[in-house]
């Protein structure tokens, strides 16, 4: 079927998908990494800062643009340029001289780089893998809630060339001028290719390219790799440190709670954006720890993390409450610190006391003023998992099983390997006094998703700003616990586990016995991960398979078809009616032809779209408002689909949500244009 569908497509090439997932790469990793290392970052750490930055950078020249009443694309390009030069001078200005010479780090050996590139390739390789051979083609969309949304972005950005956060998807909202995250539509509208393809190579980038790279770089700084050659021990300490980053790095490829899931089922494109952001502050959090560089490098340090904030929160508003949780340990750190070290001075601990306790007043202050926007946001409402819920949530956290719907294959533990080692990592980091922060904020993300799996009861709702959606929290306990995992192994416990293997390739009577205990140690990350292809391919499956989409398939092969020629079938200015439950939310993105109903959420009350979906089965009869609504929203077209079984799909159709009345298929005041199989497009001939 899979095949099928891509002869049928009249797609971008193989060559085009790898371009603009190259270009949005780029986009979101190259000036951010210049940046970064312009403040005096590693060059593996500046890694993990460049989402965030890059982020960031795309959201200011998204309002600059605007502003300066540009269009998006070519324009964004010369803003998102002019202002990464401008922000690497003022961080070269800001960090150089205060600095001094940049320290000499330990060169790199090629069996180092050679293990590292190979844990590297196996992070890229495999979800690429994953992806590539699951979908049907470069041109064909994800259909879920969300997707049908922001494709649909995509192409409004294109058209009109507003792609500011402070009103560009007006077209999408009635005309209403709203705020709405638009980093991650920005970046994808400057891809080559239409909105479906490019947003498919925003997945590519985002899945295969910049989560393994950005991860990259937070393993290397809170290994200490990336640390200078003063800093680390002997060769073999650094050879372990470079198997620990490696090993974990390939470990990762087999994680379905963080990016996969957030990029294939759940599609929330935004919000992955935002959590890739995170290593960044993660990475700067623990920079910021270290007490041997100049008061200059910290400010630039503290100017570079407000910058990875904004970057966070500018590709999704849920990022301020991610980095709330991953800030607290932190906080709590420096709290700590500053206790012990003010023991000794007269008045020190008291005065410590008076500004934690005038910071307290001052959130409490500001909550209260707020309290109209936190009760909307903590009063959302999604069923309760009760005791039971809790106790599955603790277990699915653990050994990373998807927090969401039914996948095939997803009861299968293989992540149980993954979750022993967090375990274990955990329970001898408990010890370690410099990495307790990991730890805390491990346990801090797994307690968010207990009470958000749980009972109802008010401690749920702390839950709300991920719309108590489980998926949506796990990747904040995914983070630290690889941090934890990779110290495990650059440190005691992976000593431990080497010395184990050895001793069993001894006793296997090898003569090399080093290499095969490496070739052990190659097969215990490996193993896993390759036993988690199928469920990753179930993953992608659930939103690309015609066969076997899991939530309602919107769109057959037959609309698909349908779709991609009614551009040719439509004047240039057509507006057409139809039920986005049945796909004609897609005839923008896929066809280039506007819509009444660009998603699957209803119309705002009031509205004329709101009236119309009511209205429409009344059309041609007497005193019915119909015609006066199409009128109004210049409506000459109609676009129908009568299969509700999807040609088969295990699902069916989509379930119809206000839509419903959109289906019908008035017996007069039609006229058919074209039909594929179920799918119709009809001229309104009623309103004259």
């Amino acid at each position: 079927m899979a095949a099928s569908v891509a002869a049928g497509l009249n797609g971008d090439s193989g060559w085009s998908l790898a371009a603009a997932t190259l270009v949005v790469a780029c986009l979101l990793l190259v000036p951010g990494w210049v940046i970064g290392r312009a403040a005096r970052l590693g060059a593996l750490p500046s890694l993990a800062v460049a989402p965030a930055i890059g982020s960031a950078l795309i959201g200011v020249a998204e309002i600059l643009t605007r502003a300066l009443a540009l269009t998006w694309r070519p324009w964004g390009w010369a803003v998102i340029a002019a202002l990464s030069v401008g922000s690497t001078l003022l961080m070269h200005l800001l960090a150089s001289p205060a600095a001094g010479p940049e320290c000499q780090r330990m060169p790199w050996s090629r069996a180092e780089r050679m293990i590292l590139a190979g844990g590297l390739a196996v992070a890229v390789v495999v979800p690429a893998g994953v992806i590539l051979s699951s979908l049907p083609g470069p041109d064909y969309p994800a259909q879920a809630f969300d997707a049908t949304f922001h494709l649909n972005a995509v192409a409004a950005i294109r058209e009109g060339g507003n792609a500011s956060m402070l009103g560009g998807l007006s077209s999408l909202y009635s005309g209403r001028a709203i705020y709405y995250p638009t980093v991650w539509h920005g970046a994808v509208a400057l891809a080559p290719g239409g909105p479906v393809p490019a947003s498919t190579a925003g997945i590519l980038a985002l899945t295969a390219v910049i989560w393994p790279l950005s991860l990259l770089g937070l393993l290397a700084r809170v290994t200490g790799l990336d640390s200078a050659s003063g800093s680390v021990g002997d060769g073999a300490d650094r050879r372990q440190q470079v198997c620990s980053v490696a090993a974990v790095l390939a470990l990762s490829a087999g994680l379905v709670g963080f990016p996969l899931l957030l990029m294939t089922s759940l599609a929330v494109w935004p919000y992955a954006l935002s959590v890739l952001g995170l290593p960044g502050a993660l990475v700067l959090y623990d920079q910021l720890r270290e007490g041997a560089v100049s008061k200059r490098l910290h400010l630039t340090w503290v100017l570079l993390m407000l910058a990875v904030a904004g970057g966070v929160v500018a590709a999704h508003g849920t990022g301020l409450f991610n980095l709330a949780i991953l800030t607290l340990p932190f906080l709590a750190d420096v709290v700590a610190s500053l206790w012990r070290r003010s023991a000794g001075r007269r008045g020190g601990q008291a005065l410590l006391v008076a500004g934690a306790a005038g910071t307290l007043l001052a959130l409490a202050t500001g909550a209260w003023l707020m309290r109209g926007s936190l009760a909307s946001v903590l009063g959302y409402e999604r069923p309760a998992g009760g005791v039971a819920g809790a106790v599955a949530t603790l277990g699915q956290a653990l050994i990373d099983l998807p927090m969401y719907g039914s996948v095939p294959g997803a009861t299968v533990p293989i992540g149980v390997v993954f979750g022993l080692l967090t375990l274990g990592s955990a329970w001898w980091a408990r010890s370690r006094r410099d990495q307790r922060p990991w730890l805390v904020m491990w346990l801090l993300a797994l307690a968010l998703l207990v009470l958000t799996g749980g009972p109802q009861w008010v401690g749920r709702q702390l839950g709300s700003p991920w719309y108590l959606q489980k998926a949506r929290i796990l990747p904040l306990a995914i983070l630290p616990a690889l941090i934890l995992v990779a110290q495990g192994g650059a440190g005691q416990p992976g000593q431990r586990l080497w010395a184990v293997l050895r001793r069993t390739a001894s006793r296997l009577g090898g003569v090399r016995s080093g290499r095969t205990a490496a070739a052990m140690m190659v097969a215990l990350v490996l193993l896993p991960v390759a036993a988690r292809v199928p469920v990753e391919r179930a993953l992608v499956a659930s939103v690309y398979d015609p066969q076997r989409i899991q939530y309602g398939t919107l769109l057959t092969e037959d609309a698909i078809t349908l779709i991609q020629r009614s551009r040719s079938r439509l004047p240039d200015g057509a507006v057409v009616l139809g039920a986005p439950s049945r796909g004609a939310a897609h005839l923008w993105s896929l066809g280039g032809v506007h819509v009444v109903y660009p998603m699957r959420a209803a119309a705002a009350p009031g509205t004329p779209e709101a009236a119309l979906a009511s209205a429409w089965p009344a059309l041609g009869q007497k005193d019915s408002q119909t015609c006066t609504l199409l009128n109004q929203l210049g409506v000459r077209y109609f676009y129908s689909s009568s299969d509700a079984t999807a040609s088969g799909s295990v699902t069916g159709a989509a379930p119809l949500r206000w839509d419903a009345s959109l289906t019908q298929v008035p017996t007069e005041g039609l006229e058919l244009i074209d039909s594929e199989g179920s799918t119709s497009l009809w001229r309104i001939t009623a309103c004259g």
